[in-house]
């Protein structure tokens, strides 16, 4: 399987040109209404975690963000998702496609033991605290050193 690590916008625009089986994770924050993929019938799944793009309360001048930390809840249902799918392309994405879906790709990609194909863009960056969230879900040990 294919695995697109992108953002919402690339995300969008890879969900209506589909042309094979294809599954989404679509992750927005918290405050974010959740992502539409409709009008294709190649797009056989979607599953919409929310969760806010922090690592911590506080920035580092001890102000608060003011939005909730991701938590453990933020990921109910993946590993049922990921357990489900049957398609040949993986779509997860994020707002910028760096963070989040980087994390959580990554997390996908090594509970299916590293044998899917990954594309992402240059500037990934995993969010380590969902990384951790998000291995936990799918009940596996995170391994911080290694990445794609």
């Amino acid at each position: 399987m294919d695995i697109e690590i992108c953002s919402q916008a690339r995300a969008l625009k890879m969900a209506e040109a589909a042309s094979r089986k294809t599954s989404v994770i679509s992750i927005t924050s918290k405050e974010e209404r959740e992502v539409v993929f409709a009008g294709n019938p190649h797009i056989a799944s979607v599953l919409h975690l929310k969760c806010n793009d922090l690592t911590a309360e506080y920035d580092e001048e001890g102000i608060p963000y003011g939005r909730p930390l991701p938590v453990q809840e933020d990921f109910a249902g993946l590993k049922a998702f990921v357990d489900g799918l049957s398609c040949d392309c993986l779509i997860i994405h994020c707002w910028e496609g760096t963070s989040r879906s980087a994390a959580v790709g990554k997390a996908v990609y090594e509970y299916r033991g590293s044998r899917d194909t990954v594309r992402a863009g240059n500037r990934v960056s995993p969010n380590p605290l969902v990384y951790e969230l998000a291995c936990r879900e799918l009940e596996i040990v995170p391994d911080f050193i290694k990445c794609f």
